[in-house]
Protein backbone atom coordinates (compact mmCIF):
# COMPACT_ATOMS: atom_id res chain seq x y z
CA UNK A 1 0.00 0.00 0.00
CA UNK A 2 1.51 3.35 -0.92
CA UNK A 3 1.76 6.13 1.28
CA UNK A 4 -1.36 8.60 0.82
CA UNK A 5 1.30 11.21 1.39
CA UNK A 6 3.25 10.50 -1.64
CA UNK A 7 0.01 9.91 -3.53
CA UNK A 8 -0.92 13.20 -2.76
CA UNK A 9 2.38 15.13 -4.01
CA UNK A 10 2.24 12.99 -7.38
CA UNK A 11 -0.99 14.50 -8.19
CA UNK A 12 -0.47 18.20 -6.36
CA UNK A 13 3.06 18.65 -8.11
CA UNK A 14 1.71 18.79 -11.97
CA UNK A 15 -1.51 20.12 -11.04
CA UNK A 16 0.37 23.04 -9.76
CA UNK A 17 2.23 23.32 -12.41
CA UNK A 18 -0.55 22.16 -15.03
CA UNK A 19 -2.69 25.37 -13.33
CA UNK A 20 -0.25 27.95 -13.61
CA UNK A 21 0.35 27.58 -17.47
CA UNK A 22 -3.48 27.09 -18.16
CA UNK A 23 -4.11 30.89 -15.84
CA UNK A 24 -1.09 32.29 -18.39
CA UNK A 25 -2.39 30.44 -21.56
CA UNK A 26 -6.05 30.84 -21.32
CA UNK A 27 -7.94 34.37 -21.92
CA UNK A 28 -9.06 36.21 -19.20
CA UNK A 29 -12.64 35.37 -19.74
CA UNK A 30 -11.76 31.65 -19.60
CA UNK A 31 -9.58 31.92 -16.53
CA UNK A 32 -11.32 30.17 -14.14
CA UNK A 33 -10.86 26.74 -16.13
CA UNK A 34 -7.38 26.77 -14.65
CA UNK A 35 -9.41 25.19 -11.44
CA UNK A 36 -10.49 22.19 -13.75
CA UNK A 37 -7.21 20.74 -13.35
CA UNK A 38 -7.14 20.82 -9.54
CA UNK A 39 -10.87 19.04 -9.45
CA UNK A 40 -9.60 16.25 -11.58
CA UNK A 41 -6.73 15.82 -9.33
CA UNK A 42 -8.79 15.25 -6.16
CA UNK A 43 -11.32 12.81 -7.93
CA UNK A 44 -8.28 10.56 -8.78
CA UNK A 45 -6.86 11.17 -5.86
CA UNK A 46 -10.25 9.62 -4.04
CA UNK A 47 -10.61 7.36 -6.69
CA UNK A 48 -6.90 6.27 -6.23
CA UNK A 49 -7.71 5.78 -2.66
CA UNK A 50 -10.87 3.60 -2.59
CA UNK A 51 -9.81 1.20 -5.41
CA UNK A 52 -6.51 0.14 -3.56
CA UNK A 53 -8.61 0.34 0.02
CA UNK A 54 -11.03 -2.14 -1.98
CA UNK A 55 -8.23 -4.20 -3.14
CA UNK A 56 -6.61 -4.17 0.45
CA UNK A 57 -10.11 -5.67 1.43
CA UNK A 58 -10.59 -8.49 -1.23
CA UNK A 59 -6.57 -9.71 -0.29
CA UNK A 60 -7.77 -10.21 3.56
CA UNK A 61 -11.13 -11.59 2.59
CA UNK A 62 -9.11 -14.10 0.49
CA UNK A 63 -6.77 -15.15 3.57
Amino acid sequence: MMDPRVKYLMLVLPTFILSIVLLYILPESRSLLAMSPVIAAWIIYFLWQYAEKQSDDDEESTI
